[in-house]
């Protein structure tokens, strides 16, 4: 008996040796590349990380998944990259396309016409054929990164589905917002997730969730940024026919459009502008008649659709991410722009906690991957900072993996494949399928708060 308690004991202190060893790596690559810099980036080195998570993973690993509104990771605990992203959405048995508005339809039950069954049907397919496009996780634990306002009705029917239908070994919901600060192991950060359907912006102090002062806003999403790459198009796009002659695009062109998904391509194919330059736009935007000649970025470009050619002119490319800068495009919202969004809540922090935040932003999701956002971030913040003379933007920085293209798409996937690795940790705080067969529910993130205090 004494035996096996020594060697658990050994084997704890070697889990907690581990752990510690890779917190300090990840401090230590933090600090030899946080220095200001043009781009104002806080970079962790992906070599030190991918080293600090294997060097952790004690068994056989996780299952890690992180359901969007757009688009879903899925991958293993000690893995760098997920290895599938793919949207969020399955054809059914009749040929029928199943969206993620309906199989996440539970987090806004005023959407949610059908019976809990029905979406619980639907969520049970979406989420077998993934996990099954990966490994079967039936003898492993899975964690699910959930967002900070999942409905209680979708987590209960989640945990269903994964621990009673797909009887997967354990079940652990991690919070997206804190799984994106623990690769970079900080205790500070403005956690800043543009989602696809809303943005949602939450300070963390000493570790601490900061719920009180968090700001959210659905019109700084991706959903709104297609919107505004459609509006543009209808404004400026043309239709290029094979002899090329060019018209104005019309009503039956937009079917093919919609087709070959361009509106979702062109999404994710923009650039962000500096002030002056977005300026300039806005002046050639204003001009009637004929437009003046404009210094461009980005080219035009000619995308084949049936024999003819869609032309997409610069304009869409260069100008369409301002709709996250400007409020008058967005006529039908009472949200503010992202920069007064962030600078609110930094307000609304007291005084000793305000100039820990803009030094310290985190930008998760799919929209943060834009070129240039986080530099047009900074001029916007700085720019208000001077207006309102508050002085706590003076210094602006964003955390991003030196390596890694697009970490922002899953950097919360990341942090969670880095906890996973924690096994027995995860163990610890997992529900089984008995747990839930007695009335059990997996624990909330919040409620491990009031354990810890």
């Amino acid at each position: 008996m004494s035996d096996d308690v020594t060697r658990s004991a050994r084997k704890m202190g070697k889990l907690a040796s581990n752990t510690q060893a890779v917190l300090e790596s990840l401090k230590a690559a933090r600090r030899s590349s946080s220095g200001v810099s043009t781009s104002s980036i806080l970079s962790v080195s992906s070599t030190a990380l991918s080293q600090a998570i294997s060097s952790i993973d004690n068994g056989k690993s996780a299952v890690i998944v992180e359901v969007g509104s757009k688009l879903t990771k899925v991958g293993c605990a000690g893995e760098l990259n997920p290895r599938l992203i793919i949207r969020t959405e399955y054809t059914d048995d009749n040929g029928n396309l199943v969206t993620a508005d309906e199989i996440l339809a539970l987090n806004d039950r005023k959407t949610a016409s059908k019976s809990i069954e029905y979406y619980e049907d639907l969520l049970h397919k979406f989420l077998k054929m993934i996990f099954l496009r990966v490994l079967a996780p039936t003898d492993r634990p899975v964690i699910v990164v959930e967002s900070m306002f999942m409905s209680e009705d979708l987590r209960k029917t989640m945990t269903k589905v994964i621990v009673e239908r797909i009887r997967c070994k354990s079940l652990m919901f991690m919070p997206s917002h804190v799984c994106a600060t623990f690769p970079f192991n900080t205790q500070n950060a403005l956690v800043v997730d543009i989602g696809y359907s809303e943005c949602v912006a939450v300070p963390i102090i000493e570790g601490v969730t900061m719920l009180n002062e968090f700001e959210s806003a659905r019109s700084v999403c991706g959903r709104q940024l297609e919107r505004r790459v459609r509006e543009l198009m209808e404004k400026y796009g043309q239709l290029e026919e094979l002899g090329g002659e060019r018209r104005a695009l019309e009503e039956a062109d937009w079917e093919d459009i919609n087709n070959i998904r361009l509106i979702e391509t062109l999404s994710v194919s923009l650039i962000c502008l500096d002030r002056e330059r977005s300026e300039k736009w806005k002046e050639w935007e204003a001009a009637e008649g004929e437009k003046p000649s404009m210094e461009v970025l980005c080219e035009e470009n000619l995308v084949p659709v049936g024999g003819k050619s869609i032309v997409v002119p610069p304009v869409v490319f260069e100008t369409s991410v301002e709709i996250f800068f400007d409020e008058s495009l967005n006529p039908d919202s009472f949200d503010s722009s992202l920069p007064k969004i962030l600078h609110r809540l930094v307000s609304k922090c007291s005084i000793d906690l305000r100039r820990k935040l803009f030094p310290n932003i985190l930008l998760a999701g799919g929209v943060s991957t834009i070129p240039g956002l986080m530099k047009r971030l900074e001029q916007e913040i700085q720019y208000i900072d001077e207006k309102n003379e508050t002085k706590f933007a003076e210094v602006v920085k964003f955390y991003q993996f030196s390596e890694i293209k697009n970490s922002p798409l899953f950097v919360s996937w990341v942090g969670a494949s880095l906890l996973g690795s924690l096994r027995e940790t995860i163990e610890r705080r997992s529900l089984t399928l008995d747990e839930w067969k007695t009335g059990k529910l997996a624990a909330d993130w919040t409620d491990m708060i009031v354990k810890a205090r």
